[in-house]
């Protein structure tokens, strides 16, 4: 594991027996900090592999996000490309969201933050994914290396996180 992320998963340590919200909030801070992201988001998967549920997101993407109706549950046969880390089972790099021509790009609503670049992933736990942590708008452009390290990131914050979901 490198030393940032066991950095971070020592900063994240300290958040493990606080409430669910502020364990949210802490996870989405550091994915921005480990991946140099002004915005982030996670969300789990349902055991069927078909519907997401939007759990945490950072407040840069909320505070810059005007939509009034924000769903948090999603079909993932409806989702655009945050999807396609469920639907190809890989971190899906997109580093110029503008120009991209892909058939799952589907823009956003109106309101919506604004995509320059976005990364997402999904967590695989007994071949089935459990989990996407997404990031966005980094000031450089993505790379495998920036997937590596959030990766490894939500390995461990996944065994907390799937408690106090239990839990709550």
């Amino acid at each position: 594991m490198t030393e940032i992320v066991q950095e971070a998963l020592t900063r994240m340590s300290r958040w493990a027996n606080n409430p669910l919200d502020k364990y949210k909030d802490a996870i989405t801070r550091e994915a921005c900090s480990l991946a140099q992201s002004t915005l982030s988001y996670f969300a789990v998967m349902d055991e069927n592999e078909k519907v997401l549920t939007m759990i945490g997101w950072s407040n840069s993407a909320m505070m810059n996000c005007s939509m009034i109706d924000k769903p948090i549950v999603y079909q993932l046969v409806d989702t655009g490309l945050w999807g396609d880390a469920v639907r190809e089972r890989k971190p899906v790099i997109t580093n110029d969201y503008p120009n991209l021509v892909k058939p799952t790009k589907k823009g956003y609503p109106a309101g919506h933050v604004n995509v320059k670049r976005h990364m997402n992933l999904p967590l695989i736990e007994n071949n089935r994914v459990v989990m996407v942590l997404g990031v966005g708008n980094k000031q450089q452009e993505y790379t495998f290396e920036d997937a590596t390290l959030l990766e490894e990131f939500i390995r461990g914050v996944w065994p907390t996180l799937k408690a106090k979901l239990a839990s709550s």
